[in-house]
Parts: C-alpha cells; structure tokens; sequence
C-alpha cells in the first residue's frame, strides 16, 4: 500500500530534490505524461491544485472508444490512433477497459441511413485492424426490439451493433498516477504551481502553494510541462489556445431507464447531436451536452479551476428530452435525476462554426518562458499524448545540458498496477480469477463483480482489510456495491485526502447514490480524521467542502 503518509513524503521530496520535469495538472494527460517520463529515468514531480483527476477527467463519459462518430468530420487519424490505444488498453488494463456492446439504432428519413451507418461502421473496424474486442453487425428491427424493448419504435429501420469500452475515469488516472510513483516519480495533490519562476542556471525556480497545510515553498525543475486541460490558457498566461465546451451528464436509476447491460446510440430530436444511453450497474448515464463555455452571459476569460462547473436546468431539460423521445415508455422527469456531473473539454480552437466539427486532437507548444505546453486530446489517446509529451520534452531538456541515458517509452506495453498477467487481449477481470482472494467472503455477485473490476489483481488488499476488521465488508448502500473497506483503501492506498476525494472518485457514491454519500460523509470524515490526524475544524472542513460540492450538483433545480 502507498500509505497514509504518502503525502508527507512526497512534499518534502518536492523541496529538496532538483527535477528534469515538473508537470501541473493531475488529470489524464499530467498522469500519462509522469508515468512514461518516471519508466524511461527522468526525475519526475507532478501537482495538482486539488484531487487528482478532480476536473474534466472524472467527468467524461468513461467511454474507452475511437469516436464513431469523428468519421463524419474526417478525422481518420484520430480514430486510428484512439482505436489503437483502445486495442492497448485491453492488454495493459483490462479490468478498466471493458466491452460493451453498443445499439445504433436507424429510422426512416433520420440521419444516418443504415446504408451509411453500415459504411461507417465498417470503416471504424478496419481502423481497429479488424481487431475489436467482437465483431459488428446489422440488425433487423425484431431484434432490437428484443434487445431495447423501450426504443421508439415508430420508423425504425434496424441497427447496427459494435463494441466498444467502458472504463472508471478517475481511476484509469489514478492507476497511471500509482505506477508512476513505482517508477520513481513524486506526485502530490493539494499544491498548486505559481505562473512566476526564477531561473538559477539551467533550472528553473517556481513557487508553490500547499493548500492542505497553507505554506509556501519552492520546487527546482529544468523543464514544467503545463498539463492543466481546460485551464491551460489561463496558466499559461498567453494567447487563447482552446475553446472549452462543457459537457453534461445525469445519472438515473436504471429500472426508470434500463438497458439490459447494453449501451444505445441515440440522437437529440433538437439539434440531431448524438447521446449515450449507458449502463453502470444499477443506474444508467445519459450523456453528454456540448455547449460553448462560459456561454452568452459568462464572463470573457479562460475558465479556472474555481469556476462554477455545473449542470444547468437547461442541459438537463435538453438531455431528458432526448431521452424521452428515443425511449417513450420512460417518460423520465426531472425528479427522476439522482446526480448530475460536468466537465469542460479543452479543445483545441481552430476557427471553426459547430463544436460537432472542432477536433479533439491535441496540440504541444513552447512559450517564451522555455515552459511546454499540452491540451486537447481524449480520455482514450491519454497514454500516446503522454508519450509524445515526453518525447518533445526529452529534447528540450537535452538542450539544457540532460546528458545522461534515458529508457526509450515503456508505456505501450507496461501493465497497469491491477492488471494481471494471466489476463489476454478481451478478457475482462472477472470475479473467478480471484477467487483465490474472494472466495472466503460471502460476497454478493454485484459486490465481488465490482471489487475485480473495480481493483483488478489489488483486490487482495481490499480483501486484507475485510479480514483483518470483518465490520468493513458492509455495503454502504443497500443498492449499490460499494464497501466500507473501499473508504479505509481509498485513504491508505489511493491518495485520497478529501471526503470528496473519496465520495466523488474512489468510492463514487455522490454519482449513483440516491443520498450522494451525504449518508456516510461523517464516516468518511471520521476515517481521514483519524489515519490523517486532523484536527476537528479540519475535519468540519473537509466535510463542508463535500457537502457543498453535492450542492453545487443540484443547483440546476432552481435555475
């Protein structure tokens, strides 16, 4: 286990070691791009202002996918490459990059024809290398009413299915977070990167903030790498580079919206934009808006961190009429929304009209301040950004006198800390190969399907915690799968500092729980207390800022 002092640690490495590379920002790109940088020898540091992955990589919409769609725009490239990373995924974490199979359903005079859907999907096998996880095919209609009893029936011409992947986002960055401090690096949450520096020599001298213990410090690096997705413009201090839109989704209980562990393809009868309908056990996600941020109204700068990221009456008005259009039996009300997350995509902008059309490539520049810069991209191509990052920072720091050999990339074929080795290209982590590890608890099969796919090959340390205090093999929801022992893990193991850290994205109970973990927010609070030794205001604190984060999710019911 990393251990409740991770934290500790990790600061005082941060100001007394000189680093090659400093990367800001702890989501999907800052996480891949410490990973490959830490296996092929750099000294590494990564901050992240707040938790780890706390931002636009928590709120996707956990898809491990080439983006069917993109082949509309043309955007080939993009679509080979993600369908590679997917193929990646599939041997290097398996337990995070699950099939699932997706319905795409056609209707008469609705765009796209079948004939065209047909094509598309043709295409987008070819550029796996006729290599997805299972083949595609056409449907007739009878078949999918079978499958998707609920679908609007009135034009359907059939559909077609493909498989794609489903993944826990936050947790995908974590696992690479995890195996780059095995690699050597020094991650650390709650320390956010002043824009100034100094330069003594060839490094330079950049000034932190340790919002966890309100102290100031200096850290010395050659090369800071800003790694911070949406906000990338206003840390960079430079010309606007993106154009963030923001991405909605909601969460309802699956017997209001079921999919029989299937996901559907399904467009909004307002502006033709394609949504998911996706299972995630006993709820299902709807997802996602897109919409320019901040909006007609917003103010006219880059978004920061402290912004009010959130769903809006009108994204969820928008969403459930989508729904209620493709599924006409659901006849889903607002009431019927658990919780709502949002995120803000950092696109790259290129000038054009539509969202739909701007480019989810990613883009790495150099500033006049010697500092690299990296934004756009998607969950999916996280691992190759990472290693084209480091590729171009390897040359920067070679001009700054780096003499020493480095590793060539590791990542391509370097598991993930819960994979296994025994799991091939496909498999899914399932509860059977670790029974071993499960088989002397009476576990439910959601619960012991959760902790394998959830932990992978780590599930033996949950299980350790269980047998050592039997009390923690409860769930903490009666309808959900999650554990008491998964709190204890989250703090002791997977560098959660904050309830919300742990309620939001270790143990996601604010997303599908019908309380959102307001029920066990003093638990949590009481565990962090005490593996953490806080004090009572800290730990009212903590609980504050949970308690607040859940109302800022339900905010769009008095809009």
């Amino acid at each position: 286990m990393t251990g409740v002092g991770w934290r500790e640690a990790a600061r005082s490495r941060l100001q007394d070691t000189q680093f090659d590379l400093l990367v800001v920002g702890g989501g999907a790109t800052g996480a891949a791009i410490a990973r490959d940088a830490a296996t092929r020898g750099l000294q590494v540091a990564l901050c992240e202002r707040g938790d780890f992955a706390s931002q636009t990589s928590s709120q996707s919409s956990k898809l491990i996918h080439g983006g069917l769609r993109y082949l509309q725009n043309g955007d080939f490239q993009l679509v080979f490459e993600s369908l590679a990373e997917r193929r990646r995924l599939l041997q290097t974490a398996p337990h995070l990059c699950r099939p699932r199979e997706f319905l795409y359903p056609c209707y008469a005079g609705s765009f796209p024809s079948p004939k065209l859907l047909a094509l598309g999907v043709g295409l987008y096998d070819t550029l796996a290398l006729w290599r997805p996880p299972v083949r595609s095919r056409r449907l007739a209609s009878r078949e999918v009413y079978r499958l998707a009893p609920w679908l609007r029936s009135a034009g359907l011409l059939g559909a077609q299915q493909y498989v794609d992947c489903q993944t826990d986002d936050a947790r995908l960055v974590l696992e690479n977070l995890l195996d780059a401090v095995t690699a050597g690096a020094t991650v650390v949450s709650q320390v956010e990167i002043q824009p100034e520096q100094r330069r003594s020599e060839s490094l330079r001298v950049v000034e932190a903030v340790d919002r966890d213990r309100g102290d100031r410090f200096e850290i010395r690096t050659r090369l800071l790498v800003n790694a911070t997705g949406p906000f990338c413009d206003g840390f960079s201090g430079g010309p606007p580079n993106l154009r963030p839109t923001l991405g909605v989704h909601l969460v309802v209980d699956g017997d209001r919206l079921p999919t029989l562990g299937r996901a559907v393809v399904v467009h909004s009868p307002r502006d033709g934009r394609l949504l998911f309908v996706l299972p995630n056990g006993r709820r299902t996600i709807i997802g996602t808006t897109e919409t320019d941020w901040p909006g007609p109204n917003g103010p006219a700068r880059p978004p920061r961190p402290e912004d009010e990221i959130r769903a809006c009456r009108r994204d969820v008005d928008y969403l459930l009429e989508a729904i209620n259009h493709a599924f006409p039996p659901a006849h889903l009300q607002p009431s019927d929304v658990i919780a709502t997350f949002a995120g803000l995509r950092p696109l790259i902008d290129r000038g054009l009209a539509t969202h739909a059309a701007t480019s989810r490539e990613h883009a790495i520049w150099s500033d006049a301040r010697g500092w690299l810069h990296v934004a756009g991209g998607k969950l999916t191509t996280m691992r190759s950004m990472g290693e084209e990052v480091v590729d171009r920072a390897i040359e920067m720091l070679r001009d700054r006198g780096l003499g020493r050999a480095l590793r060539p990339c590791q990542t391509r074929a370097r598991l993930l800390p819960g994979a296994s080795k025994e799991i091939h290209v496909g498999e899914q982590s399932s509860p059977a190969r670790h029974a071993k590890d499960l088989g002397s608890f009476d576990l439910a099969p959601d619960v012991a399907a959760h902790l394998t796919e959830t932990y992978g090959t780590r599930v033996d340390q949950v299980v350790a915690l269980i047998a050592a205090d039997t009390s923690l093999g409860r769930k903490l929801d009666p309808e959900l799968p999650y554990l008491a022992a998964e709190l204890v893990f989250a703090i002791r193991a997977d560098l959660a500092c904050e309830v919300e850290d742990v309620l939001r994205r270790r143990v996601p109970l604010a997303l599908f729980s019908k309380a959102q973990g307001l029920d066990v927010a003093e638990e949590t609070a009481n565990l962090l207390a005490h593996e953490r030794g806080w004090s009572g205001e800290r730990r009212a604190q903590s609980l504050r800022q949970y308690r607040a984060a859940v109302s800022t999710s339900r905010m769009w019911q008095a809009d």
